[in-house]
């Protein structure tokens, strides 16, 4: 109902430049300085990692029928990290007293040992199993912008947010506090925004895209010269008093245990069967590039960085510890694991026909985003459907003719509802998953009558309150009709006609259809249920041949000799 006052011109479509220039302004980043990767400062020592492994690995047949594979290896890289670059006293809040450059690893041991086992004097029975700690790296990309935010003033670009820019036109409302205190209160109280006042985080104005167009062009230049121009013992993020890409005191590198036990059977000359248990745990994974100064927390409502909000003259003040905007790390430490019982028939081609049938029972567990700021690990749960199942065959019949299938089915998927744009943590997350339900359990573990209790309790315990930054908490209603998701399913068939000609000469024309059943893989749902399309599937899987799509036919030929 606040539209037609505070948006007057906002256009209902797009013919236009101007009518987009009317649109509301959400939010940016703005780049300034040199672009130009590395940065200039040390550009000697920035350019340079040399990654060295060593490792040694042996086979030991210790009887005719047991044999133990065994190795270790050591990788190190000498500059994985910005070991140059102590962090200025400005992130002490946030980085700790100790303000030493990001520390190397160094004890990346990587052991491994296997074994095979035939069992019995027949030869057609083994047993085989391993274990092994393996090291990935990071992309070196990542400690490019922090060479910026930490050097010289004056040292590549930075990544200036629009918080710290300040409003320069009359009446601009916050729309979002505005709107949040009509919902609560029935009366209309526009709060606006001074002129000379920082742009609000986190919240809608009227203010224009064309209008914060004109304020970046006005405030840029200054802004620029001060980060441009070089002052002792000042780096650019006390400057800009907000950064990104930052590096923790300490990262480790990605690492992971695999584990696997199988046996394999021979059950006749051309048909082979095998299962393998499979454990895989994946460590020091990214959460991601995560807001340390935590600029949009919030505190029984009041908006809560580490770092204090600037005031005032604060934001031009290089020796002021305030922020105007988030300070973001790359923050390592999540966990994935994957275990899962995998059994395969493999029937070798005999007899005119050949085919491979692969099931998977599996289980994956990860972090499925960051939900909650205050607990990195509160989104942890499935990732991945519990059971795939592939069959692939040919057979060749007469007269020249061969075909040729492959059919591909999974279960569904898991799916956690959650509310956009609602933040009962007060985290700066800026959503809220349904309380009660483990993350991500629907079609796994949970069902819908877990997700209707959900529902009600989200209800009774929030419905008609304030999140943490003042909006009004809907009341939630799922549709009548809705729809978790749908297993995959996909079968698909080839015909070949070979035409032999000289025996040194072939020509083969083939038919192929995918997808037969023209089984319909919807997608494109929205499973956040204050969302009257809650459910609802808005697409369905594309047709590249193969992938699942609509029904699709082509024709071909080769010719070989």
């Amino acid at each position: 109902p606040l539209i037609p006052l505070f948006f007057p011109n906002m256009p209902k479509t797009i013919r236009s430049n101007a009518d987009l220039l009317n649109l509301p302004f959400a939010g940016s980043v703005v780049g300034i300085g040199d672009p130009s990767q590395p940065p200039p400062y040390h550009i000697g020592t920035a350019k340079v990692n040399d990654r060295s492994r060593l490792f040694f690995q042996d086979t030991w047949k210790i009887t005719p029928s047991f044999t133990v594979n065994y190795g270790l290896a050591y990788e190190y890289e000498s500059n994985l990290f910005n070991e140059d670059m102590p962090k200025p006293a400005y992130l002490a809040p946030i980085y700790g007293s100790n303000l030493s450059p990001t520390r190397n690893n160094n004890g990346n041991f990587s052991p491994m040992l296997g074994f095979a086992w035939k069992v019995g004097k027949d030869n057609k029975t083994v047993i085989r199993g391993g274990a092994g700690k393996y090291y990935d790296t990071v992309s070196l990309y990542r400690r490019l912008q922090e060479r910026s935010e930490i050097g010289p003033v004056g040292n590549g670009r930075v990544q200036y947010p629009y918080t710290g820019y300040t409003n320069i036109f009359p009446g601009i409302v916050n729309v979002g506090v505005t709107a949040a205190i009509y919902a609560a209160t029935g009366k209309l109280s526009p709060v606006v925004i001074p002129v000379g006042a920082p742009l609000p985080a986190n919240s809608i104005t009227n203010l224009t895209l064309g209008q914060y167009e004109q304020i970046q062009a006005q405030e840029t230049p200054a802004i620029a010269a001060s980060l441009g121009t070089p002052i002792a013992g000042l780096t650019p993020i006390q400057v800009s008093k907000s950064g990104a890409q930052l590096y923790p005191l300490n990262f480790p590198v990605q690492d992971a245990y695999h584990l696997s036990l199988g046996i394999q059977r021979e059950v006749s000359r051309d048909l082979v069967i095998s299962a393998d248990f499979v454990r895989r745990v994946f460590l020091n994974e990214m959460y991601g590039e995560i807001d340390l100064n935590r600029f949009n927390r919030y505190i029984n409502g009041v908006q809560s960085p580490v770092i204090p909000i600037c005031t005032g003259t604060q934001a031009s003040n290089p020796q002021a510890e305030c922020s105007t905007g988030s300070i973001t790390f790359w923050q390592p430490g999540a966990r994935g694991t994957y275990t899962a019982l995998l059994v395969k028939a493999d029937k070798r081609f005999a007899h005119r026909y050949q085919f491979t049938a692969s099931y998977a029972l599996q289980s994956q567990m990860g972090l499925n985003g960051i939900q909650n700021l205050d607990n990195y690990d509160s989104t942890w749960g499935p990732q991945a459907s519990r059971q795939i199942l592939h069959l692939v065959g040919t057979v060749s019949l007469p007269w020249g003719f061969q075909i040729g299938f492959i059919s591909s089915t999974s279960s569904r998927g898991p799916v956690m509802p959650v509310v956009g744009g609602i933040d009962v943590s007060g985290s700066g997350a800026g959503s809220t998953p349904l309380p009660g339900l483990s993350y991500n359990c629907l079609n796994i573990s949970c069902g819908t009558a877990q997700l209707q209790a959900s529902v009600a309790t989200w209800n009774a315990t929030y419905a008609g309150k304030l999140d943490a930054t003042g909006k009004k908490i809907p009341t939630l209603t799922l549709p009548t009709n809705y729809n978790l998701g749908r297993a995959f399913n996909s079968q698909d068939i080839r015909l070949t006609k070979t035409f032999t000609y000289r025996e040194r000469y072939k020509i083969n024309i083939f038919g192929e259809m995918f997808n037969i059943f023209n089984y319909s893989n919807y997608g494109g749902y929205t499973f956040d249920p204050s969302s009257s399309a809650f459910g609802v599937a808005t697409q369905r899987a594309t047709q590249v041949f193969g992938s699942g799509g609509p029904r699709a036919v082509q024709v071909g030929g080769r010719f070989t000799f």
